[in-house]
C-alpha cells in the first residue's frame, strides 16, 4: 500500500502552517506506510524526510520559481493542479491525501482517472480566511466539491467540521476531526529566558487573526498599567494600520513591530512573555496556541479559536470583548498563583497534544477507505 499526497509546502519551501503541518505527521505516517508527497518546484532541495518527493515545474502565474515571486495565485495552483495530474505516477497508490482547496481538482481529476480512494484534510475555510467578511465564491465552490467528491474528510477540528456542516452541508458522519499537534521538546529544551511583563500576539496580521482586538485590549490595559509592554509578531496586511493605531493611540513605544520572527526567535519570544494573547475572529486551529503552552506561557484565546474546545487550561473569552481579555491579562500579570497554575498546566496539556496521535488517526482515517 501506498499514499499520495498532493501538497502545496514543505519546509524550506513554505510560509505556514501548512508546511508545519506536512512535515512532522508524514514524518511520522512515512515510516508505517510508503507516501509520494507532490509539491510544486521552488527551486529548494529537500533532504532527511522518509518519504519520496515528487516536485511538478509551475510555469503559469509565478516568477522565479518562489512563493514570494507568484504573480497570479489561482492561476499558479491551476497550473499546478494541472501537472500534478499530468506526472502522476499511480503504481500501488492505496489512498490520495489532498491538503485545502489548492489540491482539490488535482485529487479529484486523479481518483476519477485511477478509480482510487481520496482524502481530503480542510485546514481552513474560506469563511476562516476572509473573516466572514466577503469570501470568494469560486474558492467556496472548489472546498464544496472537494468535500463531496472525497471518501472521507479531515478537518482540523470540529469547530472546523461544524462549519463544513452547515455552510456546504457535509454529512457529518464521513469528517473526522485530527487535531494538530506540537513538537514540545523544542519549546521545553534549550536556553530559558527571564520573564518580563510583556503580552504577546504572533501571527498573521490579517483580520481573521483579529490583530485590532489584540490593539483595543493593549490600549485598556495601559489605561491601568503603565509598565507593561506588548509585541506583535508577524506580518501581514494590516500591520501598517496596527503601527497607525498604535501611534493615533499613545502607546507606540510600548509595543514591537518585530515583523516575520524565525523559530528560535518566536521560542525567545513565547518564553519571554507573561501572556500570549490571539483574539482571532475565525481560527480552524490554532497552533501558537500549544506553542505557548509548552512553553510555559498562559494563554487567552477567543472562543473562536478550534483548539480551544480540547483544552481545560487556558482562559476564554468572545473575540471582540477586550474587556474581558485585558481583565484576564492584568490578573495573570499582577498574580503570581494564577500565573504559575496556568503556566504549568497549561504545559502538561499542551504536551499532550503530539504528532504521533494526528498520525495514527489519519491512518485510521485511510484504513476506513483502502480497498482491500
Amino acid at each position: 500500500m501506498k499514499v499520495a499526497v498532493i501538497g502545496w509546502e514543505l519546509p524550506p519551501a513554505f510560509s505556514g502552517g501548512l508546511g508545519i503541518h506536512t512535515s512532522n505527521i508524514f514524518s511520522i505516517i512515512g515510516k508505517i506506510i510508503p507516501t509520494d508527497i507532490y509539491l510544486p518546484d521552488m527551486g529548494y532541495s529537500f533532504s532527511g524526510y522518509p518519504f519520496n518527493i515528487r516536485t511538478v515545474q509551475v510555469t503559469r502565474g509565478i516568477a522565479g520559481g518562489s512563493y514570494s515571486h507568484v504573480t497570479n495565485f489561482t492561476e499558479a495552483v491551476d497550473d499546478y493542479n494541472n501537472k500534478v495530474v499530468e506526472n502522476f505516477k499511480p503504481d500501488g497508490v492505496s489512498v490520495i491525501h489532498c491538503h485545502d482547496w489548492i489540491t482539490f481538482s488535482a485529487g479529484i481529476e486523479i481518483k476519477e482517472k485511477f478509480g482510487i480512494p481520496l482524502v481530503v484534510t480542510f485546514h481552513s475555510t474560506e469563511y476562516d480566511r476572509s473573516a466572514y467578511f466577503n469570501p470568494q465564491g469560486d474558492i467556496m465552490k472548489r472546498e464544496k466539491e472537494g468535500a463531496e467528491k472525497a471518501d472521507a474528510i479531515i478537518t482540523v477540528s470540529n469547530f472546523t467540521k461544524r462549519i463544513l456542516v452547515e455552510k456546504y452541508n457535509i454529512d457529518p458522519d464521513k469528517i473526522t476531526a485530527v487535531y494538530n499537534g506540537v513538537k514540545s521538546s523544542a519549546y521545553t529544551q534549550g536556553q530559558n529566558y527571564k520573564r518580563e511583563r510583556q503580552i504577546l500576539y504572533f501571527g498573521r496580521i490579517t483580520s481573521q487573526k483579529g490583530p485590532k482586538f489584540f490593539m483595543e485590549m493593549a490600549d485598556k490595559i495601559l489605561q491601568y498599567e503603565k509598565n507593561v509592554k506588548f509585541v506583535m509578531a508577524g506580518t501581514g496586511d494590516m500591520l501598517d494600520e496596527m503601527k497607525g493605531y498604535a501611534l493615533d493611540h499613545g502607546f507606540s513605544e510600548k509595543i514591537l513591530f518585530p515583523g516575520f520572527v524565525d523559530f528560535h526567535k518566536a521560542i525567545e519570544y513565547y518564553k519571554r512573555s507573561e501572556v500570549f494573547v490571539i483574539p482571532a475572529i475565525s481560527e480552524p486551529f490554532g497552533i501558537t496556541v500549544l506553542e505557548s503552552m509548552v512553553s510555559g506561557t498562559p494563554v487567552i484565546m477567543s472562543k473562536t479559536t478550534g483548539v480551544g474546545e480540547a483544552l481545560n487550561n487556558a482562559l476564554k473569552s468572545e473575540y471582540w470583548d477586550t474587556d474581558v481579555m485585558s481583565s484576564y491579562a492584568v490578573s495573570i500579570i499582577n498574580h503570581k498563583s494564577l500565573m504559575d497554575t496556568l503556566s504549568l498546566y497549561g504545559k502538561y496539556e499542551g504536551m499532550s497534544f503530539t504528532w504521533e496521535k494526528s498520525a495514527i488517526k489519519t491512518i485510521e482515517v485511510y484504513r476506513s477507505i483502502w480497498k482491500i
